[in-house]
C-alpha cells in the first residue's frame, strides 16, 4: 500500500476557505496565557466541514477509488458497504449510550474491520499481503473530506509560539487528523508548541463534542501547568461543538467564521444555549490582533 505521506499527497490539491457573511468582531482579550483550537474548519480547510460531517457526504465512488488505490477485491457493491459502514457506527454509539456517553466516539480503524468481517468471511472481499486498515481509512477520509492548510496557518502558529502562549487542540479527530496537520507544516506538533499534555482527540477518549469532557480534561491539563480556565482561549468553527462547551467550563471563545464550508452557527438547534463568543474571527491571522505581544 501508499504510505500515509503518498495517500495525503495524491489526494490533496489547494482548497481555499469561501468567505461568509458574518463580520469580525476582535477586541483585544488580556489575560490569556494559553490559546486552543479545533482542527477541522479552523486550522485546515475542509471539503465537507468537518470529519464527522464527512461520514454523512460519502459516496460509492470514494470507496471504489479507495479498493483500487489499496488493492482491494470487493464483489460487494461500494453502495451496500457504505450503508453497512453507517450501521456500524451507529451499534457502536448505541453501545457507548448504554453504558453512559452521552457523545460517543468511534475509531475507524477498528469500525471498518467490523465492515469488512463479514463479506471475507464469506469470500466477498479479498485483501493484499501489505493492506493496512489504517492507510485504508486515509485513502477512503482523503476523498470524501479533502482538506488543505487555512491560510496564515503556519505563520499564526509560529507567532503565538514566539509570544509564548500555551498552545493546545480539542478536534474530533481520528488518529489521521494530527498526522495530516503534521505533514502539512512539515513538521511535528510538538516542534510548533503543541505538547501532548495539551492536545485531546476524540478517537482517543471515545468521547466527541459537543459533549464537555475534553474541554473539561484540557481545563484540568492545563490547571496543573498553573493556568486557569479563565486564561485559556478556545479557536473553533462550529457554536454547538466548540463555542457553548468551552464556555461552559469557563475558557474565553473564538468562533472562526472565516468559511462558509464550515462555519456552523446553529441557530436552530434547540441544544445551543444563549451564548455569544468573545471574538469572531474571520481570517485566522485575525487571532494575533486580540492577544497581547
Amino acid at each position: 500500500m501508499n504510505s500515509f505521506s503518498e495517500i495525503l499527497r495524491s489526494n490533496s490539491q489547494p482548497l481555499q476557505p469561501i468567505p461568509t457573511d458574518q463580520p469580525a468582531e476582535l477586541r483585544q482579550l488580556p489575560g490569556i496565557r494559553a490559546v486552543l483550537f479545533d482542527i477541522y474548519g479552523t486550522l485546515l480547510v475542509s471539503g465537507s466541514g468537518d470529519v464527522g460531517t464527512a461520514m454523512e457526504m460519502t459516496k460509492g465512488d470514494a470507496l471504489e477509488a479507495a479498493w483500487e488505490a489499496s488493492g482491494v477485491q470487493c464483489s460487494v457493491p461500494a453502495d451496500e458497504m457504505i450503508a453497512q459502514l453507517y450501521n456500524v457506527i451507529q451499534d457502536d454509539h448505541k453501545i457507548a449510550t448504554k453504558r453512559g456517553t452521552s457523545y460517543p466516539e468511534v475509531v475507524i480503524e477498528e469500525i471498518w474491520e467490523k465492515v469488512f468481517d463479514g463479506p471475507m468471511r464469506r469470500g466477498q472481499v479479498e485483501l493484499p499481503c501489505d493492506f493496512d486498515m489504517k492507510l485504508f481509512a486515509l485513502e477512503f477520509e482523503t476523498r470524501v473530506n479533502p482538506v488543505w492548510p487555512m491560510p496564515d496557518l503556519r505563520e499564526v502558529l509560529t507567532t503565538l509560539h514566539q509570544r509564548d502562549y500555551t498552545l493546545g487542540i480539542i478536534s474530533n479527530a481520528q488518529y489521521f487528523t494530527p498526522k495530516i496537520v503534521e505533514t502539512f507544516l512539515e513538521s511535528t506538533l510538538e516542534e510548533n508548541g503543541f505538547r501532548p499534555e495539551n492536545c485531546f482527540f476524540s478517537y482517543e477518549h471515545r468521547v466527541a463534542k459537543p459533549g464537555t469532557e475534553l474541554y473539561e480534561a484540557a481545563a484540568k491539563s492545563l490547571a496543573d501547568q498553573g493556568i486557569d480556565a479563565c486564561h485559556i482561549l478556545y479557536v473553533g468553527n462550529d457554536m454547538l461543538n466548540d463555542i457553548q462547551p468551552a464556555s461552559q467550563i469557563g475558557m474565553k471563545t473564538a468562533l472562526f467564521a472565516g468559511d462558509r464550508r464550515s462555519l456552523r452557527l446553529r441557530k436552530d438547534d434547540a441544544r445551543m444555549l444563549p451564548m455569544h463568543p468573545d471574538v469572531t474571527l474571520t481570517r485566522l491571522s485575525d487571532i494575533l490582533a486580540c492577544l497581547p505581544r
